[in-house]
């Protein structure tokens, strides 16, 4: 597969990093960190040069790590669910490394450890785990792509896959009417574009796409679910090949300043030189 993305003419990439570009294999964090910010897609992907710009984790990134790395065990069988609320406060300061305000730690860490004390998964045997983390290396419009699907299960009954991301990420819809806040609506469109990008391995793979795509919001303990939408599939490949497009022709690589982000999720915060928050 990488002789597609290695014989791909130099000069259809307007980029003075046209070898590195060409070069990549394409992950959806990868491309959202060129979206969020051009200037850390710049620092991480092209300069890569950790002795000048160290990239740093973060809390939020953590946490939700580690709760992904429980539930992987849970679901290979190496942790039972009676275990989990007990192992998952026993380990926590071996996984989690860095803070951010103690009212938010607290939180979390309650709302987590809540999370697996309540965790009951009688549901799952109605179906067959096909994946857990499940790596999946695919071709999208002659560009490599890679991630891995947090749970893949298949319906007993009917033969219908679903695909189960685990998010660390607020529940984005109201309770009252079921619809997307929209202070969440841009990050939900970034989920869905992800899953479906995922839906096209399912199909490669098993000869079908997902019926469901589910989010199991576990610090609020929600679960959101959705259909799969061929139109919305569509627009998520379209949208996979044009973020690249993009990537190919960039040169300026400008920063965006965001607060939160620069202050708290950046990989650069501490060492980028456009975070004119880091000092205050």
């Amino acid at each position: 597969m990488g002789e597609i993305v290695q014989n791909k003419k130099e000069d259809c990439i307007n980029n003075a990093y046209a070898k590195q570009i060409q070069s990549m294999v394409w992950s959806y964090s990868r491309l959202t960190s060129f979206a969020q910010c051009k200037y850390q897609f710049y620092l991480k992907y092209i300069v890569n040069n950790e002795e000048q710009y160290m990239p740093e984790g973060n809390y939020y990134a953590e946490v939700g790590s580690y709760v992904h790395k429980i539930l992987e065990k849970i679901f290979n069988n190496e942790l039972s669910v009676d275990d989990a609320s007990s192992y998952f406060v026993d380990h926590f300061d071996e996984n989690v490394f860095y803070d951010t305000k103690k009212s938010t730690m607290d939180k979390t860490f309650e709302s987590c450890a809540n999370y697996f004390a309540d965790l009951s998964l009688d549901w799952i045997n109605k179906y067959e785990i096909v994946g857990v983390e499940q790596e999946i290396d695919i071709i999208i419009n002659g560009y490599m792509f890679t991630g891995y699907i947090d749970l893949l299960v298949k319906d007993k009954d009917t033969d219908e896959y679903i695909i189960i991301d685990h998010k660390s990420a607020k529940y984005p819809l109201s309770k009252k009417t079921g619809k997307v806040l929209k202070a969440s609506e841009q990050s939900f469109e970034s989920y869905k574009r992800q899953m479906y990008l995922y839906c096209k391995f399912v199909n490669e793979h098993y000869g079908v796409y997902p019926r469901w795509i589910i989010w199991n919001h576990f610090k609020d303990g929600e679960i959101v679910k959705i259909p799969f939408d061929s139109n919305e599939y569509d627009e998520a490949i379209k949208w996979f090949t044009h973020i690249i497009h993009d990537i190919e022709n960039e040169n300026e690589y400008n920063e965006t300043i965001d607060y939160f982000y620069c202050n708290n999720l950046c990989e650069f915060r501490n060492s980028c030189e456009y975070n004119q928050y880091k000092d205050s």
